[in-house]
């Protein structure tokens, strides 16, 4: 197994596990709130807006920039 594969499916499952939290949160069980409602309270703010920004922009940069 080459390390790019590692990381690829470490990724994946990152991915794979917020999408899980996500539809739990969206069902109504427990603490947890949908990532859309974190990103609406995140872009409340200018600090957030920036935070937002940066991390959409990292994501982009390493893995769309190809």
């Amino acid at each position: 197994m080459t390390p790019y594969t590692v990381l690829l499916a470490g990724y994946l499952g990152v991915f794979a596990v917020a999408l899980l939290l996500d539809g739990y949160a969206r069902a109504g069980h427990g603490p947890i709130l949908p990532i859309a409602t974190v990103l609406d309270a995140a872009v409340a703010t200018p600090a957030g807006r920036c935070l937002v920004w940066a991390a959409w922009f990292w994501v982009g940069f390493h893995f769309l920039a190809r």
